[in-house]
């Protein structure tokens, strides 16, 4: 090669791999400002990488409790193994359709001497001649079958209802599922407002707390009755008290939630993260009403239910309908000292009932009388599901206008209450009005935390009531 054509090939190579090196950096630059910019994200990857750090912590946010929740909760599972029955029913009915071959025999001892053979004589009487052996003893050995050829339609609607079966299953997994996730948000709510209550409580025995050492100040130096300071032990014993319930209660909520979401250990110690879990927006009453209806799974599995109901009352009326099937077997028969002989024969036949008793018209008349049921069940879920999703909205209206109240009682129960202490700490008050201040600023703060956890509560009650699922492509496993 001449050196112009060397260096012309040097160049080449060298201009492909600076490339191949320029992109290969361009390649892992994206991947780290991908990973840095949280494109994770899109798939749910961070997400879930984020629940897992906070279950080793001991601490949970509400989208970490309902994944494990999904992955462990036992009714849950109970609801997933019903699917997979249904689809072990749906194997048994297609395998109705198919033939049945039985491997039989046994040994038989008869009264008088039978034969192993029928008698096989082919005219003229010769060497083509053949007399059966008679044994009273026989054993037999063979191999017979059956094929359902025509069962009045009864073979493939059977496999239709178990199919259907099968979706109605899985219509109740999703309705176990949301209503699971339900319980969870309302559970976490719930713990949420207690830790914010608790910390109301404790807030308002510290103060009583502390005006207990003043009005104590005060009967030292004479300016006040001791029944003041009577008045004021017996409201911090009674403010303890509302303390130590509200603490049973957290404890309470929190074994409620570890129930829930299927610890097998029922006395790890975990806690919540809180965070806000309701949106500002949510669809009209229309636009709620015309999703559940489309998006509800109970009410798509009770349509699957009518279909089935339909489906059995046309294979009680096939059951009038012949019975037609291919039936045959082949056979060997053997003696004491004899050897086996053998037969076979195969044909096709039916049968058709003609008197019954009455009992396939009753069995119509019973699936017929199903059916109805099955009708009336869906116009009562429809009634239902026309109330929930009311009453979801009614509660959610209820609890903003009680969030908005509460909070203005708030402000003013603590304005009065700094009012009152520092009039009694002037000597202008009285103890009494100190302590009613403190009780109208726990009750402003209990309201308020119990409007929050109401409207919570009724966004949770709405997703569940229109059936929205934001975990629905998460399977069990």
């Amino acid at each position: 090669m001449n050196p112009s054509g060397l260096e012309r090939s040097v160049k080449k190579w060298g201009s492909i791999i600076g490339l191949v090196i320029i992109i290969t950096f361009a390649a892992l630059s994206a991947y780290g400002e991908d990973v840095q910019t949280g494109s994770t994200e899109k798939n749910g990857q961070s997400t879930q990488m984020k629940a897992v750090a906070l279950q080793q912590d001991g601490r949970y946010n509400l989208s970490s409790i309902i994944r494990y929740a999904l992955k462990n909760n036992p009714n849950l599972k109970m609801s997933g193994k019903d699917i997979e029955i249904e689809e072990y029913e749906i194997s048994a009915a297609k395998a109705n359709r198919m033939p049945k071959i039985d491997l039989g025999g046994g040994v038989t001892r008869f009264r008088y001497d039978t034969p192993l053979t029928p008698a096989v004589i082919i005219p003229p009487i010769g060497a083509g001649t053949e007399f059966p052996v008679y044994r009273r003893t026989i054993w037999d050995t063979g191999v017979s079958f059956k094929l359902p050829l025509f069962k009045g339609g009864r073979l493939y609607r059977a496999v239709n209802v178990t199919e259907m079966k099968k979706a109605i299953a899985e219509d109740l997994y999703r309705v176990n599922r949301q209503e699971l996730i339900y319980n969870l948000t309302s559970v976490y709510c719930k713990i949420a407002q207690l830790e914010k209550l608790l910390l109301a409580n404790d807030q308002t025995v510290r103060q009583l707390e502390s005006h207990k050492k003043n009005v104590e100040l005060f009967l030292q130096t004479g300016t006040i009755a001791r029944l003041d300071l009577l008045k004021t032990d017996v409201e911090l014993s009674h403010a303890v008290e509302r303390k130590l319930v509200v603490k049973n209660n957290l404890a309470g909520a929190y074994e409620l939630l570890r129930a829930l979401m299927g610890m097998e250990n029922m006395d790890n110690d975990i806690s919540i993260v809180a965070e806000d879990t309701t949106t500002e927006t949510y669809p009209v009453l229309e636009e709620s009403m015309n999703r559940a209806f489309s998006q509800r799974f109970d009410f798509k599995a009770i349509a699957k239910k009518k279909l089935i109901a339909e489906e059995r009352v046309k294979i009680a009326e096939g059951k009038r309908l012949p019975y037609i099937f291919a039936a045959g077997e082949y056979v060997a028969k053997a003696g004491h000292q004899t050897s086996f002989k053998e037969n076979w024969n195969y044909g096709v036949r039916f049968s058709i009932p003609l008197f019954d008793g009455g009992l396939i018209r009753s069995e119509i008349n019973k699936e017929k009388a199903g059916l109805e049921k099955v009708k009336e069940e869906e116009r009562a879920l429809k009634l239902l599901i026309n109330r929930e999703v009311k009453d979801a909205h009614l509660q959610i209206a209820n609890a903003r206008e009680r969030m908005e109240v509460t909070a203005k009682a708030i402000e003013s129960a603590k304005e009065n209450a700094r009012v009152e202490a520092l009039k009694y700490d002037t000597g202008a008050g009285t103890s009494t009005d100190v302590i009613d201040a403190q009780t109208a600023l726990l009750r402003a703060e209990t309201d308020y935390y119990q409007a929050i956890f109401d409207k919570e509560t009724a966004f949770a009650y709405l997703k569940k009531s229109i059936g929205e699922d934001e975990y629905d492509g998460e399977v069990l496993k």
